[in-house]
């Protein structure tokens, strides 16, 4: 009659190692390829921007750490009225998601103005990604140099998950 008790007890032993323990949550990953639109008369740093095409890849840890990259072309066109864009290449390091659908990533980002001068380095940039229903969303950016309207995406895919 042993040999229930024996069944019963490797089978509760088995049961227990194999249920999942409390690991730390999973980070949150913000990804995406985008291209939009800003308002009419938005300008940076004395360059108007009709369009903006960005590309990111972001974790976000509970607490706030992150890992990643946060890209963008801003499209524009100079006061002489020829094309000029300005490229921002940012370091994710902090970033948080205060609603399911939108990430707030923060760093540093190199800053190249488009007009033949060094690109600027170090310079803090905080970027709103909101996503909606379709995939897109909006793109808020604030920069050390300027702060951008939300720009509406209607070409590519966000995606906060």
């Amino acid at each position: 009659m042993k040999r229930p008790s024996v069944l019963f007890a490797a089978l509760v032993l088995s049961a227990s190692l194999a249920a999942p323990r409390g690991a730390a949550a999973d980070p949150t990953i913000a990804t995406g390829g985008a291209g939009g639109t800003y308002p009419p008369a938005t300008s940076f740093a004395g360059v108007s921007i009709n369009g903006i095409q960005s590309g990111l890849g972001v974790e976000i840890n509970l607490g706030g750490s992150s890992l990643g990259q946060f890209c963008a072309v801003l499209l524009g066109v100079s006061g002489l009225g020829v094309e000029q864009n300005i490229k921002l290449e940012g370091e994710v390091t902090t970033a948080s998601q205060p609603a399911p659908n939108v990430a707030i990533l923060s760093g540093l980002a190199t800053i190249d103005m488009g007009d033949g001068l060094p690109p600027a380095d170090g310079i803090p940039f905080t970027a709103t990604v909101a996503t909606d229903a379709s995939g897109l969303g909006t793109i808020g950016l604030v920069t050390g140099l300027a702060s951008l309207p939300d720009a509406r995406m209607d070409v590519g895919s966000l995606t906060i998950r």
